[in-house]
């Protein structure tokens, strides 16, 4: 019986072990044996790089004199070439850190990676979204892997690596997955499940030089066919790119990030180096360049005061390995490794701040950047038109209607009361620091025709009153943005529906969104997605936040057939929140605000005139 006792144990851990590797392998498989064929990862070969003994010596010489100290690292271990992570890992199996508690820590470096909102394109954990049932978004896979970008009208999981043929013949790349650090023909659809285990394939897959490397060649970012007939993008996994890996710079981080911020056309003459996907957009399968950024506020010397002090990224945005603190406040983008961490002007700067002690005096009601981002860059899209269309002679493409690219403060930046939290679809959440019931942060100005009777006054009062009191609000600068996409109109709400994807390709192509929006709904994913198990998994909590009662699937004929279809702007402009493109010189000054020509609307912010007339 004590022999039996003792082998208890052994067998647990036996078991444990069993289960582990069954949680890792099996299930995985399983996993993705569920999606579609042509959404399945695959093990990717990258082409090896050959290079005899001079050539390697003179990339090592020349970057240990150019001060990158992994050179000599290299050259003393004999790597000859890059391999993907596999390199990296041999040197770090494991990666430490300082939590927000200050505690030191260690993890699995590619535990830690794959766990990632770079690598996810998502996070679980969130505490300041809430549906407009008032419900919070909490313990809900969200991101960009499964929310539609306004940047050109598509899905991550239909739209990961496109090619375009225009129609004079030349070739252009697309695709949510150029600003992703896998390497695989698909979106990591695997990770939204519980219990899933990163495959192995996806791993060697991961691009670890994209944001590690600082002679990173952005000419490689394009994408290449994979041999079954699927399209990736490519990496640059060269020796002369390996060895300048270090902390990533802000010119790294721009690599993916200027797309959103500064946009896809202006190069900075202060110094182009802010611009790399710029100047580099693909050797032979250009990437398509959009106009009009998202929020037109570049991180440039020219436009950032914090670019042109040589601030990188990670000075401000907090780390946990590859975990990175987005901020406690925002709008749009719901994806947060480290939602408990923030990322504030208070971090660096203390008051008292100004020269003029009244300036110093607003901070308890006014955010730093309602005064210090005080216009936006010119290219920025105010109104995007999706169902609209017009011809970019170079490169020969159709592009979406920028309807308003408004730059100035009251018009382009619009000034609210936020609490830091956000509905679902991008309004910022907050009161008047008085209360009273003097202000209201949704205004429905676009009311879609089968909600025309909707008591929207009413199901404020009741359900996002209560949500904008719970803590106290600022004054901020945000862009105002909206789109007019194709909406599923029987998955519709008095807040909003589903969007339906362009196939990029034949809109780029033809410039016909309702042919381009039918054509997307061929791809396997959109049947999935209008299938069973993402109802029951995903969408009808999706939808349940934007008050609408579950998913219905039986519309999928329908919308693929482009009936009961319609192009239709958000009903309520969204609030992106902006918090680069800070400036000292031109912030706004109290005559800015104040006085006859004073940018805020005193009314709407729930006064009755300018509280200093």
């Amino acid at each position: 019986m004590s022999k039996r006792r003792k082998l208890l144990p052994a067998l647990a851990l036996l078991l444990l072990a069993g289960l582990l590797f069954w949680r890792a392998h099996a299930w995985s498989h399983l996993i993705q044996a569920m999606l579609p064929a042509d959404s399945r990862p695959l093990a990717v070969a990258f082409p090896a790089e050959l290079l005899d003994g001079t050539a390697r010596a003179a990339l090592i010489q020349d970057a240990a004199a150019a001060g990158f100290p992994h050179a000599a690292l290299f050259r003393d271990a004999g790597v000859t070439a890059y391999a993907g992570p596999a390199t990296c890992l041999a040197c770090h199996p494991d990666v430490a850190f300082t939590d927000a508690d200050g505690a030191e820590r260690r993890e699995d470096l590619l535990a830690n990676l794959t766990r990632s909102a770079h690598y996810r394109f998502f996070t679980r954990h969130r505490d300041n979204v809430y549906g407009f049932d008032g419900s919070l978004a909490d313990d809900f896979p969200m991101g960009k892997i499964n929310r539609p970008c306004p940047k050109p009208g598509s899905f991550a999981m239909t739209a990961w690596a496109e090619i375009v043929v225009t129609q004079r013949g030349d070739t252009l790349s697309e695709g949510c997955g150029q600003c992703h650090i896998g390497g695989q023909p698909q979106a990591p659809l695997g990770e939204m499940m519980p219990f899933y285990g990163t495959l192995p394939v996806e791993k060697d897959a991961i691009d670890c030089l994209i944001c590690h490397a600082a002679r990173y060649d952005m000419d490689r970012k394009q994408v290449v066919p994979t041999g079954d007939g699927r399209w990736r993008w490519d990496q640059d996994r060269t020796l002369r790119a390996a060895l300048t890996v270090g902390r990533p710079t802000a010119q790294a981080c721009l690599r993916c990030h200027q797309h959103n911020m500064g946009g896809d056309v202006f190069v900075d003459e202060a110094d182009a180096s802010f611009s790399p996907s710029i100047l580099a957009q693909g050797a032979d399968r250009p990437r398509v360049m959009h106009p009009g950024s998202k929020r037109g506020t570049p991180y440039t010397p020219s436009w950032d005061v914090h670019a042109a002090a040589g601030l990188d990224c990670l000075e401000c945005h907090a780390t946990e390995g590859h975990r990175i603190a987005r901020g406690r406040h925002t709008t749009t983008l719901m994806a947060n490794d480290l939602p408990d961490r923030a990322v504030s002007c208070v971090q660096c700067h203390e008051l008292p701040l100004h020269a003029d002690a009244a300036y110093d005096d607003h901070c308890d009601r006014v955010a730093c950047t309602t005064c210090h981002i005080p216009s936006l860059h010119p290219d920025n899209a105010t109104r995007r038109d999706f169902a609209v269309t017009e011809w970019e002679e170079e490169p020969g493409i159709h592009v979406y209607h920028d309807e308003a690219k408004l730059t100035a403060p009251g018009a382009g930046i619009a000034y609210v009361w936020w609490n830091g939290d956000a509905t679902f679809l991008g309004n910022p959440i907050g009161d008047h620091p008085d209360g009273g019931g003097r202000y209201r942060f949704y205004d429905a100005a676009h009311v879609w025709p089968e909600f025309a009777d909707y008591d929207y006054a009413g199901w404020y009062e009741e359900v996002m009153r209560p949500l904008a009191a719970r803590k106290p609000s600022k004054l901020y600068a945000m862009k105002r943005f909206n789109g007019r996409q194709h909406i599923d109109l029987q998955n519709i709400g008095p807040f909003g529906g589903m969007f339906v994807p362009y196939n990029l390709p034949a809109y780029y192509r033809d410039g016909d969104p309702d042919a381009a929006a039918r054509a997307e709904m061929d791809k396997s994913m959109m049947g999935m997605m209008y299938g069973w198990m993402f109802k029951l998994y995903m969408l009808d909590r999706f939808m349940g936040y934007m008050a609408i009662d579950g998913w219905n699937t039986g519309s999928y004929d329908d919308v693929r057939a482009g009936r009961r279809v319609e192009p239709r702007w958000i009903p309520t402009d969204a609030m992106l929140e902006i918090s680069h493109g800070v400036r000292r010189e031109g912030a706004l000054t109290c005559g800015r605000c104040h006085g006859a020509d004073g940018v805020l609307d005193w009314v709407g912010l729930g006064y009755e005139r300018d509280p200093y007339d």
